[in-house]
């Protein structure tokens, strides 16, 4: 079994519309942070707690592409150098940035020593957050500062990453496959046991890295599979269908509690119906691409919301906690200070501009600048050159012999 050399695959090149998928994944977050509590909204606040399936589409679109990235580029020189190098560069700086401006600033406007202040009491040791082991002291039951509640899912994927470059690197596609197949059977296995062990304690599924790396091992099967066997993936009108059948699905599991993350087919299985649902969804666009069918992901206010998601998740907190603290001092909290109760609507409104322009803020003065020094380490092979991918890795790469490939 070896990768497929196909000039005009489905992964190569810029795909428009992943963009547009993380505009729709980072609204998701943001409806489900910001949703006011009463108002006239609230009647459709159940709807808008299953906004936290957006982090588990970034988790499938992040294993699509990273695992893309390390099998087109495992044969190219400097290949872990050009990995990491670039994976800091695009989260690094604005990681600890943040990191470090939470860890230091809120202190200061807290009285008492410095490891004494309720800030850092409820955040526990700086050094989980900047070894990337954010979820871990929430996963235990500690609650961390408000502000910092983003970096766990931050932590899942950098600690699956840390060690996937390695994964690919050494085993032929055929075992890389199984051991995909092998992390997407056991996460649901740890997420039972979890619950059997500490059923009061619905949060070690949603947070523990055993328990949610099925969903970047789908993203990363599903880059795989168009690469060795795209057949496997099946045809466009079989995906459409799978699609209609895991969205029906969606739809009846919902009002049963399957999509709730506290309920105990939701700590289980839940999270596996979210995966799929999105990873036959990424497999659709990709297969239509550039059509009409996917015209709304190329939809250009979407498609920047999309760009400047990773700045507006980390910074989306930040911004609910200044609209809140603005509309406290401007005294507009009180129902009645809109007329017909808009209060609420209102303060959505305006958190969602923060947000995005905190975001906009952090893309043009920080991370743009800093993500040009990624060219010093373009590999050639990347999935997203335009360039016919390089010939198939050699034998002892690929597991198989010097067999001619049939036809």
């Amino acid at each position: 079994m070896q990768l497929v050399n196909v000039k005009d695959s489905l992964t190569r090149g810029f795909i428009r519309e992943l963009d547009g998928l993380r505009g729709i994944a980072i609204s998701l977050v943001l409806v489900h942070r910001f949703w006011p509590d009463r108002g006239p909204l609230h009647r459709w606040a159940s709807l808008a707690e299953l906004g936290w399936v957006g982090v588990d589409l970034f988790f499938v679109i992040s294993g699509f592409l990273i695992a893309g990235i390390l099998l087109d580029t495992r044969g190219d020189p400097h290949f872990y150098r050009n990995f990491y190098a670039r994976r800091m560069l695009r989260i690094f700086p604005l990681y600890y940035l943040f990191v470090a401006g939470c860890l230091l600033l809120f202190p200061l406007t807290q009285p008492g020593a410095y490891f004494e202040t309720p800030f850092i009491q409820s955040a526990g040791s700086p050094l989980w957050y900047l070894f990337y082991l954010g979820n871990v002291p929430e996963t235990i039951g500690h609650d961390p500062p408000y502000v910092l509640g983003p970096i766990w899912s931050l932590a899942i994927e950098e600690q699956f990453y840390i060690v996937f470059p390695f994964v690919v690197a050494t085993l032929d596609p055929a075992r890389l496959k199984k051991v995909l197949l092998g992390l997407i059977v056991l996460a649901p296995l740890f997420r039972l046991l979890a619950l059997l062990l500490v059923p009061s304690n619905e949060r070690i599924q949603y947070l523990a890295t055993p328990c949610r790396m099925d969903c970047i091992s789908y993203g990363a099967l599903l880059a795989l599979l168009l690469r060795i066997e795209p057949s496997a993936v099946g045809s466009r009108a079989s995906v459409a269908r799978a699609l209609g059948v895991v969205a029906a699905l969606c739809l009846v599991a919902f009002p049963l509690g399957v999509l709730t993350r506290t309920t105990p087919w939701g700590r289980v299985l839940g999270y596996s119906l979210v995966a799929i649902a999105f990873t036959v969804l990424l497999a659709f666009v990709l297969q239509r691409r550039d059509e009409a069918a996917t015209a709304f992901l190329r939809w250009p206010p979407l498609q920047y919301v999309g760009k400047i998601c990773y700045g507006t998740y980390l910074l989306h907190r930040p911004a609910d906690v200044f609209v809140d603290k603005l509309a406290e001092r401007l005294d507009i909290l009180d129902p009645q200070s809109i007329p017909g109760g808009a209060t609420s609507v209102a303060l959505l409104v305006a958190k969602f501009g923060v947000a995005i322009a905190f975001a906009t803020a952090s893309w043009y003065a920080f991370e743009k600048p800093i993500l040009r020094l990624k060219d010093r380490f373009q590999p050639r092979n990347h999935p997203s050159a335009t360039a016919p991918i390089a010939p198939p890795a050699p034998p002892e790469l690929t597991g198989r012999a010097n067999v001619p490939e049939s036809g």
